[in-house]
């Protein structure tokens, strides 16, 4: 039973859940029109915590997936990147967390930005042999 993957596609889907509802949040607010909201520099950071975060959220939920289908082949090396993936929800993670006021989560912003290519990057063998051994498998 491959876990890595599994927590991969219900963090990544939880995490998706919760930038739907900043995005429902963002546009109530820019409904009411308030000037000092709409040239506030939280406003940007929430966006842009709502978008980076869908992105990294199915990100989580696509390699999740691949690590559940084809990380057998691999499994340290899954783990691994499993990990890091959910490490690179903290590049998104700490912009929602400057947007409600704990600025110095900020600093952490690169080393999730890290992690999620480390991560990506990490699944390239997983896929090669994981695919590989498939496609060998069924011939």
């Amino acid at each position: 039973m491959n876990i890595a993957g599994k927590k991969n596609i219900v963090v990544g889907t939880a995490y998706f859940v919760l930038t739907l509802g900043l995005g429902m949040f963002l546009v109530n607010m820019l409904m009411g029109q308030d000037p000092l909201w709409m040239d506030s520099p939280v406003r940007e950071m929430l966006a842009a915590a709502h978008s980076h975060g869908g992105l990294e959220a199915l990100i989580n939920v696509l390699f999740g997936y691949l690590i559940y289908r084809f990380g057998a082949r691999m499994p340290l090396v899954s783990r691994i990147a499993s990990w890091l993936l959910l490490g690179g929800l903290l590049h998104s993670g700490s912009a929602y967390l400057a947007g409600i006021g704990l600025t110095a989560a900020e600093a952490v912003a690169p080393f999730g930005a890290v992690s999620l290519i480390a991560g990506v990057v990490l699944m390239l063998p997983v896929l090669v042999k994981g695919v590989d051994s498939e496609n060998s498998g069924s011939a």
